[in-house]
């Protein structure tokens, strides 16, 4: 009886068991499924988030090659006051003072790419990686950018105040945007005045442009990294 008993006892352990371990594989076999699921949707949204960051890298590469034409007609312009050699294809028809004087010529870039990365759940791949060091490009080029423009938006308010304090003309010429010969007679030459604009005209082309060119060519190289 006892060994009968003992067989029972054995047999249901062995059935517990056996169920245990069919609960256990069952839980691996979800949970693995779960991860697969997971990864599944993470490197889906990773190759989402790529195209989107390919898409933003060759609008910001047409928008700087738009720009470099804007700054080629500008760089003539600051020539033409200066009465060095220029291109007078490139430099528009009319009065180019209320450019060089008025406007601030900058470049519009979307930074909508940081948002992307920097929200965004990455896997361990190496485009992710990729990803993460453009945002930080990114990041360093607009610093830099944002700083220039702040450097050529001060040299035009100062360059607009020594007039202002200077030249009796200035009132007819900020309020009428008339310029007549007392006023041409300044900008043209005097020397003060055409340091000024040289000044202005290093710091765009030299200074300003020379970051834009760069971040083309690092823009360009992510962008070949991202799409070979």
């Amino acid at each position: 009886m006892n060994l009968f008993q003992g067989k029972r006892i054995q047999k249901y352990m062995l059935y517990a068991f056996g169920e245990i371990i069919l609960v256990v594989v069952g839980i691996l076999i979800a949970v693995g499924i779960n991860q697969y699921n997971q990864k599944k949707q993470l490197d889906n949204a990773n190759a989402e988030l790529e195209k989107q960051v390919i898409a933003q890298l060759e609008d910001d590469i047409l928008e700087i090659e738009r720009y470099q034409k804007e700054l080629d007609t500008l760089q003539h312009s600051y020539l033409k006051v200066l009465n060095r050699p220029y291109d007078t294809t490139k430099v528009p028809s009319g009065s180019i003072i209320g450019t060089i004087l008025l406007q601030v010529s900058t470049i519009t870039l979307n930074s909508k790419v940081i948002n992307f990365i920097d929200n965004a759940a990455l896997n361990n791949s190496r485009v992710s990686q990729d990803l993460i060091d453009i945002s930080s490009m990114y990041k360093i080029y607009m610093k830099e950018i944002g700083d220039t423009e702040v450097v050529i938006f001060d040299a035009l308010v100062k360059n607009l105040k020594e007039i202002e304090s200077t030249q009796d003309w200035y009132v007819e010429f900020i309020t009428d945007f008339k310029c007549k010969n007392d006023c041409i007679n300044f900008l043209l030459n005097d020397q003060q005045h055409k340091a000024r604009m040289a000044s202005l005209r290093f710091l765009y082309v030299n200074g300003y442009g020379g970051i834009i060119d760069a971040l083309k060519n690092d823009l360009q190289e992510a962008l070949d990294e991202l799409t070979t």
